[in-house]
């Protein structure tokens, strides 16, 4: 990835973070779909398993990077979000409501999600310490990541 060669260039990468975040084979992302049996007419969701793709390792890092800006507004299964509503008090006035999202990846506007992110590392500054990176390198290794979507299906990309 040329991104990563100009980063480590530029002595923002050291060589040990550029060759682990450097993909030096890869695997293609494939398509897989699990039933959704909860759901009215069993429908499928469609699964892009990206372990080992080009982006995978940049991914994880950004990933690294930009947790710690999100907060604690997510939840990893149902017995976490039980947990976590058990010991929540609501006001009279209060609503408490879910959402089940559809096709939340596929529907995820690239653009207006880098505005999004370069927003917010600009208000909170602690994920300097963590990377050497700049808020451009972010921005411009979060498209490439998110824009470079392909997969496998039935032996076809």
């Amino acid at each position: 990835m040329a991104i990563l060669s100009k980063l480590k260039d530029q002595g923002k990468l050291s060589s040990e973070l550029y060759s682990q975040l450097y993909p030096t084979s890869e695997k293609i992302p494939k398509l897989y779909c699990l039933l959704k049996i909860h759901k009215r007419d069993v429908p499928f969701r469609p699964i892009v398993d990206y372990t080992g793709s080009i982006g995978y390792n940049t991914s994880r890092y950004l990933a690294d990077i930009l947790g710690p800006l999100v907060g604690q507004t997510s939840v990893k299964n149902s017995q976490h979000i039980a947990s976590e509503l058990i010991s929540l008090e609501l006001e009279e006035d209060d609503i408490l409501v879910s959402h089940d999202a559809v096709s939340l990846f596929t529907n995820t506007p690239v653009k207006e999600s880098l505005d999004i992110i370069s927003t917010r590392l600009e208000q909170v500054s602690d994920w300097h310490n963590t990377t050497m990176l700049e808020k451009d390198d972010i921005l411009e290794l979060l498209e490439f990541v998110l824009t470079t979507t392909y997969f496998a299906f039935r032996g076809e990309i």
